[in-house]
């Protein structure tokens, strides 16, 4: 706990020098868009656009994930029930052979 908080606080030193050594106005055109800004806005908001597309581009893959996990849990739940009835039957079964 201890280590994150020294790794959150260096981390946001870091963000604070970044964003004062790139604080110069720049342009950014795109499709007949128009931004002026600071470059760390500029870089950050870019950023962002890539993790959220990371974060999108990975959604079928996690549904994927859950589906097949529940299926996984199905099929032990399954196994268990059948495993508990070998079991039972087992059981019932032993004190006859006496």
């Amino acid at each position: 706990m201890k280590s994150a908080l020294v790794l959150a606080i260096a981390l946001a030193a870091l963000m604070v020098t970044f964003s004062l050594q790139n604080s110069q106005t720049v342009q950014v055109r795109f499709l007949g868009w128009y931004f002026e800004g600071a470059l760390v806005i500029v870089l950050l908001m870019s950023f962002a656009i890539g993790v959220l597309t990371m974060y999108l581009a990975s959604l079928p893959a996690r549904f994927a994930h859950r589906r097949q996990l529940a299926e996984y849990r199905h099929q032990l739940d399954t196994c268990n029930r059948s495993l508990d009835r070998l079991r039972s039957e087992a059981a019932d079964e032993k004190p006859h052979q006496a």
